[in-house]
């Protein structure tokens, strides 16, 4: 766990990287031909290959958190590339009373897809920065941030999580330019802020994790910067990285699948009692919820009815659930089958899962 680790070993900073995964299909060349029910049309397996970036003008140390990409519109082969890094505090020794261990900021990235590197550009630091764990990038100069915690460490930590009639998390609204950095608060009623996502249609969607809720909210505006919450929806997992699975074949076959992924933990207090393990074995369960599209733009429909557990796990296989994303696959070179892959993350997990599933089975 990156952000937590490095509380508590800031005299020794992890140097991590960033990985890019291809999940498009292989070239003929690269892989073999999977069997078709159209010879004609062979179906070419997903190379699925991952790829450690190069980091360019940039030493570190880079103890990773939250991330998140922006493309442009006017180049679809550049990603701009949000990271959060808990740096060490320079200033900060044993015996320090008003220090923090850790000075948290905000890295940019620029990376061409194909490639593999990606350019620093800049780091980006603001009072209001403070305990960040996720990022929502808007353009290559403005972004949305959430502070999961007020108190860094020690047991009011903990307390933060278990009082849930204060809202002691905020989520903020950063804009920079060459000259500055401006950051305000745009929302502070969500006792736990955790991660973020997008909606459709400029939605912005947010992880209430101690708390188990995911909530909808609007986009702040360039001249009022706050935001507005529609509804949220209670969720059977700690949320974590809830995001929006936008289905690329919706009318294919007169189905939309479109809707949320709800990662998390499945028992917030199995992660406090393992996390710790000095082997990495002890199991931490995990879980990805499922809501069609409608729970998030309605606020009068039952969500709570809607939601699905699609994917389950008892701890051992990727220890931890922290962030999934769908990808589907093409019904033209699948026999007219619905699937799609399932990517799942872990906090503190040394690998990444994916899975396939059946979109009849497992969505509806």
């Amino acid at each position: 766990m990156p952000g937590a680790g490095a509380l508590e070993r800031p005299d020794r900073p992890p140097f991590g990287t960033i990985v890019v995964i291809d999940p498009t299909v292989g070239a003929r060349k690269q892989c073999d031909v999977v069997e078709s029910e159209d010879p004609a049309n062979p179906v070419l397996p997903q190379t699925l290959k991952s790829q450690k970036l190069t980091l360019e003008n940039f030493k570190g140390p880079f103890s990773t958190h939250g991330i998140s990409l922006y493309t442009p519109p006017s180049n679809a082969d550049v990603i701009y590339i949000y990271a959060i890094n808990h740096l060490p505090n320079p200033r900060w020794t044993l015996s320090s009373k008003t220090e923090e261990k850790v000075a948290s900021q905000i890295e940019l990235f620029m990376h061409t897809i194909g490639s593999k590197t990606a350019r620093h550009l800049r780091s980006i630091v603001h009072p209001l920065i403070r305990t960040p764990n996720d990022l929502l990038a808007i353009s290559e100069k403005e972004f949305l941030a959430t502070n999961d915690h007020y108190y860094r460490e020690g047991w009011m930590r903990t307390v933060e999580e278990l009082v849930r009639y204060m809202s002691w998390t905020d989520l903020i609204h950063v804009r920079f330019d060459d000259q500055s950095v401006d950051a305000a608060v745009a929302l502070d009623i969500i006792p736990t802020n955790n991660g973020l996502g997008w909606g459709p249609d400029r939605q912005v969607v947010i992880g209430d994790a101690a708390g188990g809720n995911v909530y909808f909210a609007s986009l702040p505006s360039a001249e009022n910067r706050t935001m507005t919450v529609s509804h949220h929806i209670p969720i059977d997992c700690v949320v974590d990285n809830a995001n929006y699975f936008a289905d690329p074949y919706a009318g294919v076959d007169g189905k939309d699948y479109s809707g949320y992924l709800m990662p998390g933990l499945a028992d917030g207090t199995q992660f406090v009692r393992n996390y710790g393990d000095p082997e990495f074995k002890a199991p931490i369960s995990g879980h990805v919820w499922y809501l069609p599209a409608i729970a998030g733009k309605n606020k009068d429909v039952d969500g709570k009815k809607l939601s699905k557990l699609i994917f389950k796990d008892n701890g051992y296989t990727i220890r931890s659930v922290t962030t999934a994303i769908l990808v589907a696959i093409d019904p033209a070179k699948n026999g007219g089958k619905r699937e799609g892959w399932l990517f799942v993350t872990s906090v503190i997990g040394a690998q990444m899962l994916a899975t396939r599933i059946d979109f009849d089975t497992a969505l509806v």
